[in-house]
């Protein structure tokens, strides 16, 4: 079950997701970048409605503001062929959330909270990397290979 929804381009929603931190859980969504035996390259996100920073979000992709980048979807925006859409407009930010996982991490997880939403085109996946390649954020151990994945779509 794990390899089949772990898969590169699929968007995620974990159901009770438990913080690295240990203070408590949420749903949250998750994208894989790539994937292979042992690691998953992901990005979780949360949804939000919330532009605390008063950031533009007119336009659907990658935007920067101040330095620093960030990819936008507006709400009811079909992502794929399953027509997938947040509820919220959705603010990816490329700051503690991009992440070299072994695949193992996932198995504390029951299968039935492990929701496969959609199955993003490998071009959103290319604009998706392109603007987190933007950010100084970035793990620089796992940039390099940030940068493979994005040539390999």
């Amino acid at each position: 079950m794990l390899d089949e929804i772990l898969q590169q381009g699929h968007l995620l929603l974990i159901e009770d997701y438990q913080f690295q931190d240990g203070n408590g859980s949420k749903d949250k969504f998750l994208i894989v970048l790539n994937r292979n035996d042992e690691f998953a390259y992901i990005i979780h996100t949360l949804t939000t409605s919330q532009n605390k920073l008063n950031l533009p979000s007119g336009n659907f992709g990658c935007l920067v503001a101040g330095n620093i980048p960030y990819f936008f979807i507006q709400k009811n925006t079909a992502l794929g062929k399953n027509q997938f859409s947040f509820d919220k407009d959705t603010f990816i930010f490329f700051r503690n959330n991009v992440r070299k996982e072994n695949t193992s991490s996932f198995l504390k997880y029951n299968e039935n909270n492990l929701i496969l939403k959609e199955k993003l085109s490998n071009t959103f996946l290319k604009r998706l990397l392109k603007c987190m390649l933007k950010s100084n954020f970035i793990d620089l151990n796992i940039e390099k290979e940030l940068i493979t994945i994005k040539d390999q779509l």
